[in-house]
């Protein structure tokens, strides 16, 4: 995990199959990351890109620059555990063109 190793009540977190992948962005055009999935598990967002990225839990039609969850560049994340599941369609946009690495698992 990025920021935590155990979820509440020190039970480790298990997964059988993970995706890893990038989503490439393009200039101030919001796009969606990761489809909703009923059987997400966890999921990580990391920006290695120089800019912020703007992640929003939702659909792209609702994305814009700067509100939602802002992903500082050169590492910063995001991750969906077991603490603040979230099984809806997960999008982004940036200003510049940009990849937003993400993982994402499910049991």
């Amino acid at each position: 995990m990025i920021n935590n190793t155990q979820e509440a009540g020190g039970v480790v977190n298990k997964f059988s199959n993970c995706i890893n992948s990038d989503k490439s962005l393009t200039s101030n055009m919001s796009d969606v990351v990761l489809n909703a999935n009923s059987v997400r598990t966890y999921a990580a967002f990391i920006n290695n890109s120089s800019i912020d990225i703007t992640l929003v839990l939702g659909d792209k039609a609702n994305t814009t620059v700067g509100k939602g969850i802002v992903l500082k560049p050169r590492g910063g994340s995001y991750e969906i555990n077991s603490n603040n599941l979230y099984i809806g369609k997960v999008s982004a946009i940036a200003t510049n063109n940009c990849k937003l690495s993400f993982v994402e698992c499910i049991e």
